[in-house]
């Protein structure tokens, strides 16, 4: 990892959003002339649906009554909006079942999203929320009001349970959402349709997940908070998991049920992490229609984290961070707010999971810049395949001449699926905002704020009551601002706008009183209070007028993601004061708005003083820091960033690692061949393929089921059963030697030892073998500085692992030590440099598996059926060994002898042999999901399905725990 100090926006995304769109239509004109099958859909997977569902009416259905009957709301109770005329309605002869309107939050992504449907058709999935009975409370009292439109906002009794929800009512919402739109949004008329699919849960699940899981365990564990400071002593960070579960599975079910290939899917934050691993589990599946199989992985995943994301040493608290993980990484591509959060996300899966970063490729047009981190590829030594380590990370984007060119991410590697990491950064939808500062209803509060305020600074924060906003902590500041700088008693006032939080919180709600209080007794009088405290919701009115009214901002939250309040605060600023704005450096917008005063919230010496510098800043710097930030939030807007997302998306399509999805072996075509062939060919790899890979070499015992398949297959007189592994002789005799027809070749095609014979043949005998000292020492270099790694000699070759040592200082050592030896003893020695799972290996250059591969092969020319497993690099040798018959052939392969045949027995005359397998007969497996770059033609996901199908072969059954793959 290189440093924090990247900047928070690309040189690429700093140009118009025409030009995101131009770039957008670019990249699908250049996949469509591929032959790409793109759809021009969109899928993003919200929480909630952006529509508040009213159910008029409810008959009595299944015998439960219908709540008591209440006097109908006319339309004269609501307050209309100041800007906004209200409509002229017909009352209907039969009332409509549903009654749809906007719901409020989460504007931005809402904004940026419809701002899609210019150039895509659009499906948003989501909940429905809770749905409302429009009956208005009994005493009128209870109920909030709506600050943008004025009306009340149902209270909890008005829920309806969705166990009350008939079929026919879902069916009748569902045409209703069909013919939604939001006369908020002035979509024009060029926007292609969005499509609204409402999912429905149980009510115990809807809650424990949303009310549950995501907001008392993800939320405060995502912004620093663990659960003993949100909830009580008795907290379990494990609660409601499974309803976080079951949740995630009806989204991905929901979804799955409308994907088309070619589609491009979005899902949306914390709430949903689960569903890219299990929409994913699906496509595998093939439960999905026409998407995945031999021609699939046509559907791109991306994965956009709202909220920030913590430190390893903060995630690694949650049990079930593991789940969490792997669900986010069934993603193409994971983008965060900023590039910090990708760095603590990619260090997390390092340390917690022990994947590996890799980098990865991805088209893109000749004006795209580059995307954050990435490693630097360098060509695989003797296999051909796969992105190898580099020497260091970089920030760098590439172009060809022509318009095509390749942007490089930061990817973590699982299992062969190499999920992309970036940051896009979040704005508001600026026009909307700019528009809304000029309503009728702003402009009298502004005048009626600035009369009461005639000759006082007005500092403005607004904030929701949480505990991660910093509200205690600015108020001691300005506590702070007042005894430090005595000249601002009486002549400065904060006004502090509290909203209500998600979760009420009784003892932060005293603090703030009471902290209030003793500032307004300290420093008050009878006619001058220092410090107006509302908790409440604003209207959108009173909300812009007194933006604009403010001398300073000050938002100072001790953790968040993206804060709206700031950037509309600088666009109210534009026609009025253009006052300067105090931001908390925990934002993960303060390296956006880097011309605001930033301050450590925590150092309350340091935030008065940004007070006092912002009350006191001359005009010309107001101005000039103003202008920066209005150029920013105008231009990195919400829909900016919706066009950005889309770009990066299809820049996926036919990248490096879904250029080629690898099929599922076909179990039934296996076993089919497997009864028909006369003489049969096994080969297999064993560490990752036979068994799992573990942190020890030493603890990776074959299991039961293993030992069982290998002793049933090579009973067998028909069958050839050999392991070609990097093990030493030792190892493999003193695990499977009590198999007597079982060959072996050792150390990566280092030793052989045939089936029925106890002796190894050696085939570095007469190679020059003195070289090993020389990475011996090197080896011991660099293991006596990373603590916890070890030497392996073997008798071909030396490895240096470095599984359990500290996993980013291991990687980096790892790739020091293979530029020292590429660079200084490679040119000159007859050796190659192989890296592997935790390891590296230096072997000679004539000796690898797939040599081993073709002398097996061409001593047993009869064979008519071959399977051939295996997980890593050092296994492409085989496969590529294999590659027998050109594309389309159907006739018979010729072999001519191997180096492995002619070096060794060279007393005798060697001739080409015919084989007697045919193209169908050959199964190259990779161990791992099929987005991995191999030269297999089928694929299985993990070690025990290897294992399995082997034993389904010669009729048996595993016996050990149920088979769980990755993906």
């Amino acid at each position: 990892m290189d440093t924090f100090a990247e900047p928070y926006t690309r040189a690429g995304d700093d140009i118009s959003l025409d030009s995101v769109r131009d770039h957008v239509r670019a990249l699908e004109a250049r996949h469509k002339a591929n032959g790409v099958q793109l759809s021009g859909r969109i899928i993003h997977v919200c929480h909630y649906l952006p529509v508040t569902c009213t159910i008029t009416s409810i008959a009595t259905r299944d015998g439960i009554l219908s709540p008591p009957p209440t006097p109908p709301r006319i339309l004269s109770d609501v307050p209309p909006s100041p800007s906004d005329e209200v409509p002229q309605i017909s009352l209907p002869t039969q009332p409509e079942r549903w009654k749809l309107a906007p719901r409020y939050g989460h504007s931005a992504m809402t904004s940026g999203i419809r701002s899609l449907s210019l150039t895509h058709e659009q499906l948003i999935l989501g909940w429905t929320g809770d749905i409302l009975s429009p009956a208005g409370p009994p005493d009128g009292n209870d109920a909030d009001i709506n600050p943008s439109t004025g009306e009340r906002i149902p209270s909890v009794r008005d829920r309806i349970p969705s166990s009350r929800i008939s079929q026919e009512d879902k069916d009748a919402l569902d045409v209703e959402l069909a013919h939604y739109t939001d006369k908020n949004a002035l979509e024009p008329e060029t926007s292609k349709p969005i499509t609204y699919l409402p999912l429905w849960m149980e009510d115990n699940v809807a809650h424990g997940h949303y009310d549950g899981y995501c907001k008392q365990t993800l939320w405060p564990l995502f912004h620093y908070l663990l659960w003993q400071d949100v909830a009580t002593e008795h907290a379990s960070a494990d609660a409601n998991y499974e309803y976080y579960e079951q949740a995630n599975q009806a989204f991905a079910n929901r979804l799955a049920s409308v994907l088309k290939p070619g589609d491009l899917v979005w899902v949306h934050d914390y709430h949903l992490l689960l569903v890219p691993r299990m929409l994913r589990n699906a496509m595998h599946s093939g439960a999905v229609s026409g998407v995945g199989g031999e021609n699939g992985g046509d559907v791109i995943i991306g994965l956009f984290v709202h909220t920030p994301f913590p430190s390893s040493e903060v995630f690694r608290c949650l049990p079930r961070r593991k789940e969490i993980l792997d669900g986010m990484l069934g993603a193409n591509l994971i983008c965060f707010q900023t590039y910090s959060y990708t760095r603590h996300f990619t260090s997390t899966c390092v340390r917690v999971c022990g994947y590996e970063t890799t980098s990865k490729s991805a088209t893109a047009t000749s004006t795209s810049a580059s995307r954050g981190a990435s490693v630097v590829p360098r060509s695989a030594t003797g296999t051909g395949v796969g992105p190898t380590r580099g020497a260091s990370l970089t920030r760098r984007g590439t172009s060809v001449k022509g318009g095509a060119g390749v942007e490089k991410y930061v990817g973590i590697d699982v299992q062969g699926h190499v999920a992309a990491v970036t940051h896009c950064p979040v704005g508001v939808d600026a026009e909307r905002v700019a528009r809304d500062t000029l309503r009728p209803g702003v402009q009298p509060k502004l005048d009626a704020l600035r009369a009461l305020y005639a000759d006082k600074k007005i500092i403005v924060g607004r904030d929701k009551l949480d505990v991660v906003k910093g509200v205690l902590q600015k108020l001691r500041a300005f506590e702070k601002l007042l005894h430090d700088y005595p000249e601002w008693q009486r002549k400065v006032v904060l006004i502090q706008v509290t909203s209500p939080a998600l979760t009420d919180s009784p003892k932060l709600e005293r603090q703030v009183s009471e902290l209030v209080a003793h500032i307004n007794g300290e420093y008050g009088s009878l006619d001058f209070i220092p410090v107006h405290h509302y908790h409440q919701t604003l209207r959108k009115d009173e909300f812009y007028a007194l933006l604009s009214a403010a001398d300073l901002g000050v938002i100072t939250p001790l953790r968040d993601g993206m804060n709206t309040t700031s950037m509309e605060f600088v666009i109210a600023q534009e026609r009025t004061k253009r006052s300067p704005l105090v931001l908390s450096e925990f934002m993960g917008i303060s390296q956006h708005m880097a011309d605001a005063l930033q301050v450590n919230p925590w150092d309350l010496g340091d935030v008065a003083a940004a007070m006092n510098r912002g009350l006191v800043m001359s005009e010309d710097e107001k101005a000039s820091r103003h202008a920066a930030l209005h150029s920013v939030v105008t231009t990195h807007t919400s829909h900016t960033w919706a066009a950005v997302l889309a770009k990066m998306l299809l820049s996926q399509i036919n990248g490096q690692n879904t250029a080629r999805q690898t099929p599922y072996i076909p179990r039934d075509n296996l076993k089919e061949l497997y009864e028909n062939a006369g003489k049969r060919l096994f080969l297999f790899d064993y560490d990752g393929t036979l068994t799992p890979i573990v942190k020890m070499p030493s603890m990776a015992v074959p299991s039961p089921d293993a030992l069982t398949a290998l002793e049933k297959l090579s009973s067998d007189p028909n069958n050839i059963v050999y392991i070609v592994s990097g093990r030493d002789q030792a190892f493999l005799e003193e695990h499977l030697g009590h198999l007597p027809r079982l060959g072996m070749s050792a150390e990566h095609g280092g030793f052989i030892r045939s089936p029925d014979s106890a002796v190894w043949m050696n085939f570095t005998a007469s190679l020059d073998m003195s070289w090993m000292e020389e990475v011996a020492e090197i080896f011991r270099y660099y293991t006596e500085r990373t603590t916890g790694s070890h030497i392996e000699m073997k008798k071909s070759s030396i490895t240096w692992h470095y599984r359990s040592t500290d996993p980013e200082w291991g990687q980096f050592q790892c790739r020091q030590c293979q530029d020292l030896l590429e660079n200084n003893v490679v040119p000159k020695r007859p050796i190659e440099v192989l890296v592997g799972k935790k390891n590296l290996e230096v072997r000679p250059i004539a000796v690898n598996k797939g040599e081993i591969v073709k002398r097996i092969l061409y001593q047993n020319p009869g064979v008519e059926f071959i399977f051939c497993a295996g997980d890593d690099k050092t296994d492409e040798d085989m496969f590529r060994a294999l590659l027998l018959f050109p594309p389309s052939s159907i006739g018979k392969a010729t072999m001519e002898p191997p180096l492995s045949v002619t070096l060794v027995d060279n007393t005798k005359e060697h001739s080409d042999v015919e084989l007697a397998v045919s193209p169908e007969g050959v199964f190259t497996t990779a161990v791992g999901h099929s987005s991995k770059r191999t030269l297999a033609s089928w694929h299985v996901t993990t070690p025990e399905e290897v294992v399995e199908h082997m034993l389904f072969l010669v009729g048996e059954t595993p016996q050990g725990e149920d088979l769980k793959g990755y993906l």
